[in-house]
């Protein structure tokens, strides 16, 4: 059962990291300023993307809680 966890937290892990690199979009201008009025709104695809990361993370922590318990 621990090999399992340790086997499915380094999937997550790699996979978390894999999207986190794929939401960077190289747009340092817009991103760096703080006084900047303008709102970037994600759509289609980077909203996907951004709430799959999300979820992956969520799954990542709980399989971290249950590998601790155990």
């Amino acid at each position: 059962m621990k090999n399992t966890l340790v086997i499915i937290q380094i999937v997550l892990s790699i996979l978390l990291s894999t999207l986190i690199f794929l939401q960077s979009n190289g747009d340092t201008e817009s991103g760096s300023n703080i006084l900047s009025s303008t709102t970037v709104e994600k759509r289609g695809w980077e909203k996907v993307m951004f709430n799959f990361t999300i979820f992956i993370i969520v799954i990542f922590l709980i399989s971290s809680i249950i590998q601790t318990l155990i």
